[in-house]
């Protein structure tokens, strides 16, 4: 038996404590709570098991890096210093015990040689939520795209990282825009009475487009109809994908009073709960940090060509995110693609995208040194106005393609997360 104060590391305390029974210990002689060997290190087996990879976790790609091409940055141990080192053991009494009485697959693999682990920060090919995503959009697609219980279940995993206390949002990655601030929305017209039209009832013009007429956009399918916002002119310009010739107008609209946005370009900055080695769950959080970098490029993705279902997964993210949070949000901001994620996007939720007729005043110079606000009488339910004089005509001169230039066809189609391999050539700018 091995006793609780003969353990160090917290997550082994936790599992003699919950498992344990008062008994003399081996090693300090004292009664206390215990556990027997098998129990203590059946747990740190299972989670040598769990969280580190081994040759079945690397893809050929990974696999010939190390062993063909020589690369040593993905880590590689046999099973004595994974416990040592990586599990940070090797001071415990208890490890020659431990080392000794490893299973026989962790000192030799199924070809006789000896079995080798490799460090898996979640930059590895090999990703779980990569892989429940695809599955995610195969079932979506496929098989039940409506009442899916197994994408609740796959979004309640991937989201329950922005939760304190199982249900709230955690503050960092919510975003407050005040009355004042400005959102921005442009159409295109093709000629002077078109534009004339606009100007002249620009609430209703830039609103949300009527339920009747909504298409299929990123993250709304037909019928429903949302807001579509910039925090930057310059970027509503090229959401709208002007072509050169083009005539646009483009508005400021501010929060009549304020909303709260559920800031996906913030996801990247949170942490999910800090484990170790030792616990249960630490490869899956790992996995799950690296997922949510690439999940937000996903949502943010134009729909491809020929694709009709490419926004369907998005549309469903925004669904739930809409059900699950709309009490505590009114919308989500997102990184725009067609800017190379320079710009920032807005897509506020049917509820909150309600236009006042009465535009909002903004004070002058004069008037906001003193401490003036900006002000009007909005009809109740309205959660926007449209900014007094914002209005803009553009008329566009030329558009841009930037690319990023490959020298091999391969590296063309690597996904992110093989692209971020250390020892990888450098992109060329294009």
């Amino acid at each position: 038996m091995i006793c609780i104060d003969c353990v160090k590391p917290e997550p082994l305390k936790k599992h003699v404590a919950m498992n344990g029974q008062t008994h003399p210990c081996r090693y300090c002689g004292r009664s206390g709570t215990a556990v027997t060997a098998d129990s203590l290190f059946g747990y740190i087996y299972d989670r040598v098991r769990e969280n580190v990879a081994d040759e079945d976790g690397l893809s050929q790609f990974e696999y010939g890096m190390i062993y063909e091409g020589g690369a040593d940055d993905i880590a590689v141990q046999s099973i004595d210093m994974v416990l040592s080192e990586w599990f940070d053991l090797g001071d415990e009494l208890y490890f020659e015990e431990l080392l000794g009485s490893v299973p026989t697959e962790f000192k030799t693999n199924a070809r006789g040689h000896e079995t080798h682990f490799y460090s898996d920060g979640g930059l590895l090919e090999r990703n779980f939520y990569e892989d429940r995503w695809a599955a995610f959009i195969e079932d979506i697609r496929h098989a039940h795209r409506f009442f899916n219980p197994r994408a609740r279940g796959f979004l309640d995993a991937v989201f329950a990282f922005l939760l304190v206390e199982e249900t709230t949002l955690r503050p960092e990655c919510v975003r407050t825009m005040a009355c004042g601030e400005p959102l921005f929305r442009a159409r295109t017209a093709d000629g002077y009475h078109q534009v004339k039209a606009l100007v002249e009832n620009l609430a209703s013009q830039f609103g949300p487009t009527p339920k009747d007429k909504a298409g299929s956009q990123r993250m709304t399918p037909n019928g429903i109809s949302a807001l579509y916002c910039a925090l930057q002119r310059e970027t509503c310009l090229s959401e709208i994908r002007s072509i050169t010739g083009d005539h646009v107008v483009s508005v400021g609209l501010t929060p009549t009073t304020h909303l709260k946005l559920l800031d996906l370009t913030r996801l990247e900055q949170l942490e999910p709960p800090e484990r170790t080695l030792l616990d249960v769950g630490y490869l899956d959080n790992v996995h799950l940090k690296t997922f949510i970098n690439s999940l937000v490029k996903k949502m943010s993705r134009p729909k491809g060509r020929n694709d009709e279902l490419s926004y369907l997964s998005t549309q469903v993210v925004f669904e739930y995110l809409r059900l699950r949070f709309g009490a505590q949000v009114d919308g989500l901001v997102f990184p725009s693609v067609q800017t190379g994620e320079r710009g920032t996007n807005v897509v506020l939720f049917p509820e909150a995208s309600v236009i006042s007729a009465t535009p909002l005043e903004m004070p002058d110079e004069i008037g906001a040194a003193l401490g003036d606000r900006p002000g009007g009488v909005f009809e109740p339910g309205a959660r926007l106005a449209v900014i007094a004089g914002s209005a803009r005509f553009h008329k566009v001169v030329a558009t841009t393609t930037h690319a990023t230039e490959f020298t091999r066809i391969n590296e063309l189609f690597m996904s992110d997360l093989v692209r971020k391999q250390p020892g990888l050539p450098a992109a060329l700018p294009g």
